[in-house]
């Protein structure tokens, strides 16, 4: 069981509901996933594990990915 949950959990399900959510239900995701990953003590962990993450994509969904955090001139 894995925080209180008794099944396990079927995440490209769960990504494909997501992928077809609005831009808002897709923001609060993640929102929330970053506030989580902020609570677990330093940025060296939450670097550690998103640089994890990086080195299991493929350069397209990096690519694709990118677009999450780009800043236009206007917001810099």
């Amino acid at each position: 069981m894995k925080h209180g949950i008794i099944t396990e959990i079927n995440w490209k399900y769960i990504a494909a509901v997501l992928a077809n959510e609005g831009d808002d239900v897709q923001s609060d995701f993640f929102k929330s996933f970053v506030a989580e990953c902020k609570t677990w003590g330093t940025s060296y962990e939450v670097q550690t594990q998103l640089a994890s993450i990086n080195a299991k994509l493929t350069k397209d969904e990096k690519e694709l990915l990118g677009m999450i955090t780009y800043q236009s001139d206007s917001e810099v």
